[in-house]
């Protein structure tokens, strides 16, 4: 069997577009034979360390971010709906309680992060509903099939996946990331990141 060539895909859930590379990579896994590591990263510390500006702040960003997510919503085909308030879903509430969740999954149920990645995806883009809300959270991981949902609540409040998230986004910092979606390649042939 040919070596598989490992990726991993920084993302946060609050950026539509890590949501179209997230289901891109996923729906080509197999045939282009790749050992997919998610990581959910916190894109307000990246784009602070890096000292990126948001789409919203830079006027020509901005002008073409919604139509452009539109167009890439349906060359991926996902069912991408454009959210009530953008301002307050996205700048006020942001998706810390949900990332920490996905943290926390990656510590205890990693053959599970993709599902519950793709559900909070869907229910912040698709439904339009709060992902910092715990109820939504907890909607999130029974779909996702969680088989202890109130243990990873409960761990994701805690300190691991809090370490957990402050890790992965200072790996993702020290490949000089500076937005999301975000991947590293390694080469199977050479053994270098790309």
């Amino acid at each position: 069997m040919a070596v598989r060539t490992q990726v991993k895909f920084y993302y946060d859930i609050i950026s539509p577009y890590s949501w179209f590379g997230f289901e891109t990579l996923c729906r080509y896994k197999k045939s282009w034979n790749l050992d997919l590591q998610l990581k959910p990263i916190n894109l307000g510390k990246v784009k602070k360390e890096s000292d990126n500006m948001a789409p919203g702040a830079d006027s020509f960003k901005g002008s073409m971010f919604f139509p452009d997510v539109q167009r890439a919503s349906e060359m991926a085909q996902l069912p991408y709906k454009p959210l009530g308030n953008f301002f307050e879903s996205v700048f006020l509430k942001g998706s810390l309680p949900t990332l920490k969740t996905l943290a926390a999954c990656q510590i205890m149920y990693p053959e599970h992060l993709e599902d519950l990645t793709r559900q909070s995806w869907l229910g912040l883009y698709s439904e339009d509903i709060d992902i910092t809300n715990k109820d939504n959270i907890i909607r999130f991981a029974e779909a996702a099939q969680i088989p202890d949902v109130d243990g990873l609540i409960k761990f994701s409040l805690g300190p691991e996946a809090r370490q957990q998230l402050i890790d992965n986004t200072a790996e993702a910092l020290e490949t000089k990331c500076f937005g999301v979606p975000w991947f590293t390649v390694i080469n199977p042939m050479t053994g270098r990141r790309e």
